[in-house]
């Protein structure tokens, strides 16, 4: 487990919170999964408590509902608003460039990772949350590794049903 920013200390607590939050998410990619889908789910987490969920839900014909942007509406919707300043994501699979496009807009700034692209063997050329946000010039911390394997197990179900 890794987070990224300068004077950063990640406490037991700050690891088992993250742990407790990725186990919602992994629920959520279950179901997913479950739906035929690739299993993805997300959180998004403000003041200790869940403010957004979501799953992908490709499937449905929206090629766009990936399990960050489901979360951000709901999330959205259950805050009124459009800044998720403060928030954090909890995503059991790395963001795309479109989410992590979205994230952007809505003001997420800690991004806490289950799955990571290279690791389940795709990758989308040079990309990675990192490279993006170096692209973009953002500052956002990062927290990867978080139940890595279980999420990353999740994903993979989807290709081995391919």
């Amino acid at each position: 487990m890794t987070t990224q920013r300068a004077g950063y200390t990640m406490t037991l607590m700050d690891a088992e919170f993250h742990e407790t939050m990725m186990r919602q998410a992994l629920e959520l990619g279950a179901v997913a999964d479950k739906e035929g889908d690739m299993g993805v789910g997300s959180v998004i987490v403000r003041d200790g408590r869940i403010v957004g969920r979501g799953r992908n839900r490709i499937h449905t014909g929206d090629p766009l509902t990936h399990a960050e942007t489901d979360a951000i509406a709901d999330a959205c919707k259950t805050l009124g608003t459009d800044d998720l300043s403060g928030s954090t994501l909890y995503t059991t699979m790395e963001p795309c460039p479109m989410c992590a496009g979205a994230l952007l807009n809505v003001k997420i700034g800690h991004w806490v990772l289950g799955g990571r692209f290279r690791a389940v063997g795709r990758s989308i050329g040079k990309y990675s949350v990192e490279t993006f946000a170096e692209f973009v010039g953002a500052d956002i911390k990062f927290t990867t590794g978080i139940l890595q394997e279980d999420c990353q197990a999740l994903r993979s179900r989807y290709f081995a049903r391919k």
